[in-house]
């Protein structure tokens, strides 16, 4: 799994401070995962300069009981269903090689 960064500081039961990676940022409302995998929240906030980003982490309920400042947050690949291609002659819902003469 992709590193999302190390837990700095804890605010209250359901946020975390999470120094990240500048070459390694992950989107916002990415779940993460703690390094036994267990979901932990959702990055809902960036902030900080571009070369020392910092994330806020929003646990989900009584998650994050068991992470503390020092420990390492992963990027839980999203799974999209995949969506079917398109085939471009059939753009405007017909055959283009029928109007051709």
């Amino acid at each position: 799994m992709k590193i999302a960064g190390n837990v700095v500081s804890r605010l209250g039961r359901r946020l975390l401070i999470v120094e990240s990676d500048a070459g390694q940022l992950p989107p916002l409302y990415t779940e993460v995962a703690d390094e036994q995998s267990r979901s932990v929240g959702k990055i809902v906030d960036l902030y900080g300069s571009v070369s020392r980003p910092y994330l806020t982490v929003l646990c989900s309920e009584d998650s994050a009981f068991g992470v503390d400042a020092g420990d390492k947050l992963y990027v839980i690949p999203e799974t999209r269903p995949e969506k079917p291609r398109k085939n471009p002659s059939h753009k405007y819902g017909r055959d283009m090689r029928a109007n051709r003469r």
